[in-house]
């Protein structure tokens, strides 16, 4: 989608010039722990003999390099990094340098992507829902799982997503963009660069292709391809292998209303987001 790849060509999603901004992020805190159940994943060993159950690793959509930076800083994994932005591929790479560590980093598009290798775990956060056909993003994706590895993706939700979109984009229409700009600031108030604030409010309000979705789609996809949910962010990654799954398609409708308190009553930014992990069975 020309119209994607135009949008970050020049300001890529949480882009800063500054270097040493990620640096500082990266070394300061392990952003990764807020994915609870990815981090246990992580450190998690085959046995006590054998080692890290994950080793190799690729991402799909990397961006700046946030969480592959992170992912070899803080848990020593072996990273491939896939994004069709060049200026986002060349900031991950600089901010992978300075940490003295080296992933291998392609510049190319998900769906021309190529590789004889299988991982230990594929993930994509936040970036399916901007493709051309998001189901079909996440179908190439999983087939770079190894047996009995695993699939990490992180989507918007339709319900969780809707307050806030329809508030800045609406306060964006009535008032102009840079006025929406503020009051987004204003949500963000921890988002102290404003490069990289900006970047932000371009990607959450003013982005020109995204998609919804909803844990009950997505569990329909997974089981197509033959893999079974080990945890999602729907129940805050608590263990699922007791739950039915009617259960978290009616949890995951309440998620309106709580985005509408956090963005609308409360004024905090919260993007609608869920996660979702998978096993290749």
């Amino acid at each position: 989608m020309k119209d994607v790849v135009n949008f970050y060509k020049d300001i890529p999603f949480n882009f800063t010039s500054d270097i040493d901004f990620y640096l500082k992020n990266i070394k300061n805190s392990n952003q990764v722990l807020e994915y609870k159940d990815l981090h246990k994943l992580l450190i998690k060993n085959k046995s006590l003999f054998k080692g890290k159950l994950i080793k190799d690793v690729i991402e799909f959509g990397c961006g700046t390099g946030w969480l592959t930076n992170s992912l070899m800083y803080y848990y020593n994994k072996n990273l491939t990094s896939v994004d069709f932005t060049e200026k986002a591929i060349e900031v991950a790479k600089n901010v992978s340098k300075k940490l003295n560590k080296s992933a291998n980093f392609n510049h190319c598009n998900i769906f021309e992507y190529e590789d004889n290798n299988n991982y230990d775990l594929v993930i994509s956060l936040g970036v399916l829902h901007h493709t051309f056909d998001c189901k079909k993003a996440f179908t190439k994706i999983s087939k770079f799982v190894k047996p009995g590895g695993y699939l990490y993706v992180g989507l918007y939700h339709l319900y969780g997503r809707k307050p806030m979109l329809q508030f800045l984009q609406s306060y964006s229409n009535w008032h102009g963009e840079q006025s929406a700009y503020k009051l987004f600031k204003k949500m963000n108030k921890s988002m102290n660069d404003d490069s990289h604030s900006y970047s932000w409010f371009r990607d959450q309000v003013l982005h020109p292709h995204e998609t919804q979705h909803t844990y009950e789609e997505l569990l329909g996809w997974i089981k197509e391809i033959n893999f079974k949910v080990v945890s999602t962010s729907i129940n805050n990654y608590k263990d699922i292998s007791n739950s039915k799954s009617s259960d978290l398609f009616d949890l995951e409708k309440s998620l309106e209303s709580s985005s509408y308190e956090k963005n609308i009553n409360k004024l905090e930014f919260s993007p609608g987001y869920f996660t979702v992990c998978a096993q290749k069975e």
